[in-house]
């Protein structure tokens, strides 16, 4: 079997994303922004509390960065086994 690629599948990559596609990114988005804020609050919140200020609020919102982008990579990789046409998960 050849791997090229048939005027059926090339249309298949280039279709759009169906709605559950870009509800699944938009929670993306969101749980990027409030993994960020929440660590940004976190951080202030303790360097209030042990009079740090800024460096556990830096640490801290560096910490939701990382985060979100390891959440919004394992979201982003559910879409590589989306299959548009019946609206589910391959």
């Amino acid at each position: 079997m050849s791997d090229s690629p048939t005027p059926q599948n090339d249309e298949h990559k280039h279709k759009a994303p169906g709605a559950a596609a870009n509800y699944l990114m938009l929670s993306a988005g969101s749980i990027f922004t409030s993994m960020l804020v929440a660590g940004f609050l976190v951080g202030y919140f303790l360097d209030s509390l042990f009079d740090t200020r800024p460096i556990l609020m830096l640490a801290c919102g560096l910490l939701g960065f990382i985060g979100g982008i390891q959440k919004v990579i394992r979201i982003t990789q559910r879409l590589d086994h989306y299959d548009p046409k019946s609206g589910k998960d391959v």
